[in-house]
């Protein structure tokens, strides 16, 4: 009998002991099970911060694709306008793409005769439309600007004492033509007179020094935003 007895306390001494293990396990399970959940928790948080951050990020990058095919398409119908306009004056008239935006250009041979700044006839006809396009723009400005080739001024020294003197001159004449016979306000209109310091073409040779000579026209619409 007393072995029995001895023998049932061995088995419930070495359950009591598993238990106790187990037990023991079990609160070190559930302990890392919650230290778990507290990482998972705080990765979710971070992964919803960034995924905030992204989106914040994609509505801007949208918004700037948005403005730049606006402005693009903006251009583009700018760029049409003038390309009917410049259509309409013919005589060499073009329009020149630069980084301030499309701009009309209109040759001297179109304007003025050498070295002068008075306006030929069919010079006034040219700006007589130009007038009429920014006119259906009322909003527009136009910065006038006078170019020249770089060969000093000969015939009419008298005149200008430089190219700059010169290019100014010129754009000055289209300036008070717009202003006395196209009617339009003073402040709409601002002028330039580069020399030959903005050539679009070669100085070493006539056809380079003939596109050099011009008068350009940049016109502009105030941005809304």
């Amino acid at each position: 009998m007393n072995k029995n007895i001895g023998r049932f306390g061995l088995v419930f001494l070495a359950i009591a002991v598993l238990l106790v293990q187990g037990c023991a396990e079990m609160t070190e399970l559930r302990t890392a099970n919650r230290r778990q959940a507290i990482t998972v928790r705080d990765q979710m948080t971070e992964l919803d911060k960034l995924r905030a951050k992204l989106e914040a990020a994609d509505k801007v990058n949208r918004a700037y694709a948005d403005r730049a095919q606006s402005d693009a398409r903006e251009k583009n119908r700018l760029r049409a306008e003038l390309e009917r306009l410049v259509s309409s004056i013919g005589e060499g008239a073009a329009v020149r793409d630069t980084s301030e935006g499309p701009m009309i250009q209109l040759p001297e041979t179109i304007l003025f005769d050498s070295g002068l700044a008075k306006l030929k006839a069919k010079g006034k006809v040219a700006l007589e439309k130009i007038a009429g396009h920014l006119k259906s723009h009322p909003s527009a400005i136009v910065r006038v600007d006078g170019h020249t080739d770089n060969d000093p001024i000969v015939k009419s020294k008298y005149l200008w004492e430089s190219n700059h003197h010169l290019s100014a001159g010129r754009a000055l004449s289209v300036f008070h033509y717009l202003v006395g016979k196209g009617h339009l306000e003073e402040n709409r209109i601002h002028i330039a007179g580069f020399g030959p310091n903005r050539p679009i073409a070669s100085n070493n040779n006539k056809t380079g020094k003939k596109q050099n000579r011009r008068v350009e026209f940049l016109i502009l619409s105030p941005k809304s935003g």
